[in-house]
């Protein structure tokens, strides 16, 4: 299967799993998700090596192929939500036309005879009846917007470290950005840059370079707040957002995240190795943009890169 073919018969899939996921009320937890996704995915024709590559990489898709498909999966869940939000509203409505009829009745009782009154009973009894249904409708869409909150998470995470991707850094730098221009609320960057990760690569191979970039992902989720935003950068450089916090308190998450990687031995086989990383660290400042930020701590790591690799610089 050629690449175009192989990212169109899995956004196919995707489409299809969240479809009958809606269709079956069933909640978008990852793993039910799974199930879904391996019973459409098989359906379409999938043997279980084809499969296992969409599900745990090794696939040839490229890297823009995979953020497309991502953007697509981020698009579907979108849809769905303002369609959940559009039906929300008209049950708003209708319980308030509901209530309001309902009351109509109740007051009108009144001042009419009985034959009257038995049907406006009857009337009642389906006004309530169909309000129930609104509020039974109403409770199925809070669980399915719950749902689409964790799969839109979900398509704004990296799949082998678990740590948010650029995308949804770029949103929230921008909004960190807006306020400490509007409310001068500072915050700081770290940025981290494994040494010599090509060398690890070669003489280990590439499941043990997949192994360091886990462990390393776990460390920055351990040692940050939940307030704190790690990234996968890229490649085998990562960022850490730090909102409210300033270049000193940033300095000391830095050095803890340097020195807690610096100590872990890792293993292929008989052989043991070691990865230190080189550190930039740089607090926001006046006039900065998203763009200034970011060229900023790129710069003091490539300071650290160049003259004191596995240290830290701050700028």
């Amino acid at each position: 299967m050629d690449m175009k073919n192989e990212s169109e018969k899995l956004a196919a899939i995707i489409k299809e799993a969240l479809y009958r996921a809606t269709k079956r009320d069933i909640a978008l937890t990852p793993f039910n998700y799974y199930k879904i996704f391996t019973e459409v995915a098989l359906e379409y024709g999938l043997n279980d090596a084809e499969l296992h590559r969409l599900l745990y990489g090794g696939s040839d898709i490229s890297t823009d192929e995979l953020e497309d498909l991502k953007k697509r999966v981020l698009d579907i869940a979108t849809n769905i939500k303002d369609v959940a939000v559009n039906i929300e509203k008209t049950i708003d409505d209708k319980t308030q036309e509901y209530d309001s009829t309902l009351q109509t009745i109740s007051t009108a009782e009144q001042n009419l005879d009985e034959t009257i009154i038995e049907e406006l009973e009857r009337i009642k009894y389906i006004n309530t009846s169909l309000k129930s249904e609104l509020e039974a409708a109403r409770r199925i869409l809070e669980k399915q917007r719950k749902s689409i909150e964790s799969i839109k998470e979900l398509s704004y995470k990296d799949h082998l470290t678990g740590l948010y991707l650029r995308r949804y850094m770029n949103e929230v730098l921008s909004s960190l950005v807006y306020n400490f221009n509007r409310y001068k609320k500072i915050f700081s960057i770290i940025m981290l840059d494994l040494d010599d990760f090509k060398q690890i690569n070669d003489t280990y191979g590439h499941l043990a370079g997949d192994e360091v970039l886990k462990v390393v992902g776990s460390v920055l989720k351990r040692i940050t707040r939940r307030s704190d935003i790690p990234v996968r950068y890229g490649g085998d450089e990562f960022i850490v957002i730090l909102p409210e916090t300033d270049i000193e308190k940033a300095k000391i998450v830095a050095e803890k995240i340097r020195s807690k990687i610096a100590s872990i031995t890792f293993k292929k086989g008989s052989v043991e190795f070691k990865c230190s990383v080189s550190v930039g660290v740089t607090e926001v400042k006046e006039g900065d943009t998203v763009e200034s930020i970011l060229e900023r701590v790129d710069e003091a790591l490539y300071k650290t890169k160049k003259t004191k690799k596995g240290e830290i610089t701050v700028l």
